[in-house]
């Protein structure tokens, strides 16, 4: 599952019978802190990205407008997924 599947959340990936948990999409300042050793001007493209692709658009018409291929829309997004999963598993309940 991705970001443009999941409708405005997250899919963290968390296996057994239920594969996939959604979760809200972070707000500003959580994507901030989670990707605070980027410059500020990487940040607000990464940030950029992640909303679009949230809102349904496609790998190809976010890469256009970025001037990035697809596949780095892609590994954004990965990325992205991965250290929202990180930062679920390091939150005690």
């Amino acid at each position: 599952m991705n970001l443009k599947e999941a409708k405005g959340k997250v899919p963290v990936l968390v296996g057994g019978e239920t594969p996939y948990k959604l979760v809200d999409f972070p707000n500003k300042e959580k994507f901030n802190e989670m990707y605070g050793s980027l410059r500020d001007e990487s940040r607000e493209r990464y940030w950029d990205i992640l909303c679009m692709r949230s809102k349904g658009y496609s790998l190809h018409e976010i890469g256009l407008m970025h001037g990035v291929t697809r596949e780095r829309v892609r590994q954004i997004e990965a990325r992205f997924l991965r250290k929202v999963a990180s930062s679920l598993r390091t939150v005690t309940p």
